[in-house]
């Protein structure tokens, strides 16, 4: 079956399978798959009624979803939603603005604007005290990354108020790399998805985070009771980004053909 007709049949099965899901990643250009907006929907629905920090929210559609979630679980939960609305698949929309502008709309016609806090700006080491000072429970129930693939910012900043237990979903999980010079489109030169896998595999070493399950390349996964944050190595994670680069310089030096490949190391 070639990828044109492999596609249409998977949408064709989606809409027929989720068609509320379906709907809504075709009205805000999702770029997750629909079973992943599904899972995350019914994943957020069993949560407490605490706050969510999600980094990364892009057009929205992961957002909607969770929002849906809390309301139709009655609660009154918040959504802190991190997103700079610029670079990388931004460009594909136009400038921050009119990305805003597009993230809002959404936000508005599927009518949860009011259970998410927009944060439109780029998230720093130095930003995420202002970020938790959104926080409105004592912990937050969810930690979801849809960014950068830097993991271990976001664990450093908000790994203290994830309750035991709490949900961890963090997208581009995937040890394939598609090696490209760095770019406003390709900030990081197409490092993202190895420079995830490598850092949760770490952290799922470090006993920080537990496996639940993998929908196409997305990961679900908790927060360990008595997990020992101690094991955290800034250095080590910065060791591990330095590697991949490192690989894709390399590779892009030698221009020898083999993207697309997944990098040897399996982990």
């Amino acid at each position: 079956m070639d990828t044109s007709l492999a596609h249409r049949f998977r949408s064709a099965v989606n809409a027929f399978l989720f068609p509320d899901f379906f709907r809504l990643k075709l009205a805000t250009a999702g770029m997750m798959p629909v079973r992943v907006y599904r899972e995350l929907y019914w994943q957020t629905r069993a949560l407490p009624n605490l706050d969510i920090i999600e980094v990364g929210a892009g057009s929205g559609t992961a957002t909607i979803a969770m929002a849906l979630a809390i309301r139709d679980a009655g609660r009154d939960a918040r959504i802190i939603s991190i997103e700079k609305c610029e670079g990388g698949s931004r460009l594909e929309h136009g400038d921050a603005a009119t990305n805003l502008r597009l993230l809002e709309t959404n936000l508005v016609h599927f009518g949860v604007r009011d259970g998410v806090l927009l944060y439109p700006h780029a998230i720093t080491r130095d930003s995420g005290s202002e970020i938790l000072k959104s926080v409105r429970t004592h912990e937050i129930s969810a930690l979801i990354h849809d960014a950068d693939g830097r993991i271990d910012r976001d664990f450093a900043l908000f790994w203290s108020i994830l309750q035991p237990g709490g949900l961890i979903v963090v997208d581009d999980y995937e040890n394939r790399a598609t090696f490209r010079p760095v770019s406003p489109r390709f900030p990081d030169g197409g490092t993202k998805s190895v420079v995830t896998f490598k850092l949760l595999n770490q952290f799922i070493d470090w006993g920080l985070v537990k496996r639940n399950r993998v929908i196409g390349n997305t990961f679900f996964g908790y927060k360990p009771a008595n997990a020992d944050f101690g094991r955290f190595s800034a250095e080590r994670c910065l060791d591990i980004v330095r590697q991949v680069e490192s690989a894709r310089d390399a590779h892009l030096k030698g221009r020898d053909g083999r993207r697309n490949e997944p990098l040897r190391e399996s982990r």
